[in-house]
């Protein structure tokens, strides 16, 4: 059963446009800033739907959600107004909050949505690869220390940290590309699909999808779109490389 994909920091960037002459200009990934108590709850939030410890058939109050996760009670109930803002949780009146559901065709749909960003987003990003290389190596340092971070969780069986350096990865990767609109588009519909492997075949799962992250930069870096646009949509149906085990 396909349950929970995404948990990771809501990691709050933001970029500032520039663009060069008939060039794919890369905006650069604003420095993390502190993070508030509600984001902070958010992060513990949304690793608590990856690993599966909050089911899609239950009710949560904010308080007993604040006591099972140990957080305060006010960033909790903050936190969860965003995840219903997203899509990802829905208010039940007078009872608390539950997991809005996600079916296969569901899943479907919101990867060939991102898809359409995150084609166009590798497009530019190899083409800004080949037409300045030097100006392109910030961006690919990035995506690869993301990339090399989730390769080296998989293989540690650490589905959280995984999912963390996985969502950073993706996030990074429209925001390089095309900017931080379409990664806050992309990173809404991802925390929505909520797919995570079962833990029998996750470290399997992880671990290849993590593999295509890293050779995606190699092929960004080297300026091969087809081949780089190609991995990357495979690499965002990750839910059909769980079923297939």
């Amino acid at each position: 059963m396909v349950t929970s994909e995404s948990a990771a920091p809501d990691a709050k960037r933001s970029a500032s446009g520039s663009h060069g002459s008939g060039s794919h200009a890369l905006t650069p990934v604003r420095p993390e800033s502190t993070p508030t108590l509600r984001e902070h709850a958010l992060v513990i939030i949304r690793h608590a739907i990856t690993t599966g410890d909050l089911a899609d058939d239950t009710i949560y109050s904010a308080a007993g959600l604040a006591k099972q996760l140990g957080i305060s009670l006010s960033p909790v109930r903050e936190a969860m107004m965003s995840l219903v803002a997203e899509g990802t949780v829905e208010a039940v009146p007078n009872r608390g909050f539950r997991l809005v559901p996600v079916t296969r065709e569901d899943l479907e749909e919101i990867i060939r949505i991102r898809a359409l960003l995150a084609g166009p987003a590798v497009e530019a990003l190899c083409a800004r690869a080949t037409e300045d290389p030097a100006a392109s190596e910030s961006a690919l340092g990035d995506l690869r220390r993301h990339a090399e971070d989730a390769l080296a969780a998989a293989l540690e069986d650490d589905t959280i940290g995984f999912m963390t350096a996985d969502r950073l990865f993706h996030e990074h990767l429209l925001e390089h590309g095309l900017g931080r609109r379409a990664a806050d588009i992309s990173l809404r519909l991802r925390d929505q699909s909520r797919v995570f492997a079962a833990h029998s075949i996750a470290a399997i799962v992880d671990a290849e999808s993590a593999q295509q992250i890293v050779d995606l930069v190699g092929l960004i870096e080297a300026g091969r779109s087809a081949e780089a646009q190609a991995l990357v949509i495979d690499n965002l149906f990750y839910f059909r490389r769980a079923e297939d085990l």
